[in-house]
């Protein structure tokens, strides 16, 4: 078959399939309690991918978001939705965005990267990488702490969390593989009055209402003005912010990424699909041939040119130096028993406690779940096991982002599914004895204020 023969025709399935998988999510949002709709969108441009072009990023506030003190700068977290790298957007971890938001009091920013095979590898590392950077140089503008990042992910998200970060930190360091370039031609004018249909209705659940007219412009210079009346359900869109030092200079913001938080991602695409399935205890509840075979084929095209040793792709190919330098201490990774991918994603996360990397990993490996339990098309009710599963990781995120979480906050999963955990026992008992340190000094800053008082 000619090259644009099946190229044609993976576009084909890839169409069937997303329509398919959007009927299932829509299931999904029906089960109890009905995740959130997104806040606002803002559309940016590509700056790594030689592609060029556009993406869109979904933010999900909490409700102090609109009233926050003026200069309040809320953590972070970055999110990448699963789908095969074909499938999926970013409104499909609108359960995971509730939780951070509501637990972790954080603002989630869903990357709606661009899907292969309309875009193969590696445009939606590099879609991942420019969203981090936009976000942190247009922080002051969001309300977003730069120095409070995280990055999630979801299967072929999963990913992204780790890869995205080897991209950005050869970028800093100027490795040469990446260039930041000016891709987008709207951003050397000024900001102008909106036209009509620049703005779109943020959720009245939210806070948000229509834009009153002597706001409308495409600048969020402090934060949105809004007045009441919008209708349930819309957004703001945003098409442009304020310029900056990226827009102007392709200068790269300051910024820290904290954590990753990955559930069950494909890490090493050394390995074969068929030497992958092979490690599954249950191999009938492998995602079937039929969408592995539409998801390889369409994100590693042409394949014959792909590189499989490339840290971008496999982050498990990554040498030990280069993936101690580009991670944070913190690795929050979740993988799944009845799973393909299970096997290499606890590999990968060995490797990362190991002394050669000495990353702290949490998480571990959920006994007798499937690959994407949490995304189940149940319309009656969201699985516990999914539930508690968000609730611990986003625990772990607010102790890493300098909140306080109990240890039994952090290990919520165990009361429901067993877990294999990266964390020992000696390294439970190190935590337990830093926690009680922790509530002391916060048990004596309270009395000394009371006392103040």
């Amino acid at each position: 078959m000619r090259w644009f023969d099946r190229r044609w025709l993976l576009m084909v399935k890839a169409t069937v399939w997303r329509a398919l998988m959007a009927i299932g999510m829509k299931i999904h949002r029906f089960a109890e309690p009905k995740p959130p709709s997104p806040n606002f969108k803002i559309q940016v441009p590509s700056r790594l991918s030689p592609k060029g072009g556009t993406f869109k990023l979904v933010f999900y506030v909490p409700d102090s978001y609109w009233t926050a003190p003026e200069g309040y700068r809320y953590p972070v977290v970055v999110n990448f939705h699963g789908g095969g790298f074909t499938l999926g957007t970013g409104t499909d971890d609108a359960r995971w965005a509730a939780t951070v938001c509501n637990t972790v009091d954080a603002v989630l920013v869903s990357v709606e990267y661009r899907l292969a095979p309309e875009y193969p590898f590696s445009v939606g590392v590099e879609d991942g990488s420019d969203a981090v950077i936009y976000l942190a140089s247009h922080a002051d503008e969001l309300q977003l702490d730069p120095h409070r990042i995280a990055l999630s992910g979801f299967s072929a998200g999963g990913n992204f969390a780790f890869t995205v970060p080897l991209m950005l930190h050869d970028l800093a360091n100027d490795a040469g593989k990446r260039v930041i370039a000016e891709n987008n031609p709207i951003t050397k004018k000024k900001p102008k009055k909106s036209r009509s249909n620049d703005f779109l209705y943020p959720p009245s659940q939210h806070g948000g209402a229509t834009p009153s007219a002597a706001s409308s412009t495409h600048s969020l210079n402090s934060r949105p003005s809004f007045v009441s009346g919008a209708s349930t359900g819309s957004i703001l869109k945003l098409s442009d912010l304020e310029p900056t030092a990226l827009e102007m200079k392709q200068e790269i913001p300051e910024y820290t990424i904290r954590a990753i938080v990955s559930f069950y991602p494909p890490t090493d695409f050394r390995n074969t699909r068929e030497e992958k399935r092979k490690t599954n205890p249950q191999p009938t509840k492998n995602l079937p041939p039929i969408l592995t075979n539409l998801f390889d084929e369409s994100y590693l095209f042409p394949t014959a040119k792909i590189d499989f040793n490339d840290p971008y792709l496999s982050p498990a190919a990554a040498s030990d130096e280069f993936l101690k330098a580009a991670y944070p201490e913190d690795i929050i990774l979740y993988t799944c028993e009845y799973d393909m991918l299970n096997a290499e994603g606890v590999a990968f996360g060995e490797r990362l406690s190991h002394s050669s990397i000495s990353k702290t990993v949490h998480g571990g490996l959920v006994k007798e779940s499937v690959h994407a339990f949490d995304k189940k098309p149940n319309p009656i009710k969201f699985p516990e096991s999914a539930d508690r599963i968000y609730s611990e990781a986003c625990a772990e995120l607010k102790r890493i982002f300098g909140g306080r979480s109990s240890f039994e906050d952090r290990r919520q999963l165990d009361k429901v599914r067993a877990v294999d955990r990266f964390v020992d026992h000696d390294e439970r008992n190190r935590m337990l004895d830093e926690e009680a340190l922790i509530d002391g000094v916060h048990m004596r800053q309270e009395s000394q204020s009371n006392y103040t008082a």
